[in-house]
């Protein structure tokens, strides 16, 4: 590769793992929009993650777009499950995650 040439790729997506807690991800497509729904906890106080979680829905008109954001979810979620607080807290919210399973399918 010449270092010379300028890289003019961009990111599609890019996400942290300090925002949001992700605890599960889940897709629906209805008509022609795509639907993708995700089970967080937020920051709390700037340190800590709320104990409640929360379902964010995210609404994608193009489904390239929709399984991008679906994908780079799911890796974030890996990523943040190799840490021990993360791993801890999703096994603590094993029933809310439950709930949210069956309440997306």
């Amino acid at each position: 590769m010449n270092n010379d040439k300028k890289q003019t790729s961009q990111p599609k997506l890019t996400l942290n793992d300090e925002d949001k807690l992700y605890l599960a991800v889940a897709a629906k497509s209805a008509d022609r929009l795509t639907f993708v729904y995700t089970l967080v906890c937020l920051k709390a106080n700037g340190r800590q993650w709320n104990a409640i979680p929360t379902t964010e829905i995210s609404t994608f008109d193009n489904v390239k777009d929709a399984d991008i954001y679906f994908k780079t979810v799911n890796q974030l979620m890996e990523y943040q499950q190799k840490d021990v607080g993360p791993k801890k807290i999703k096994k603590i919210l094993a029933n809310e995650i439950k709930a949210f399973d069956e309440k997306v399918r």
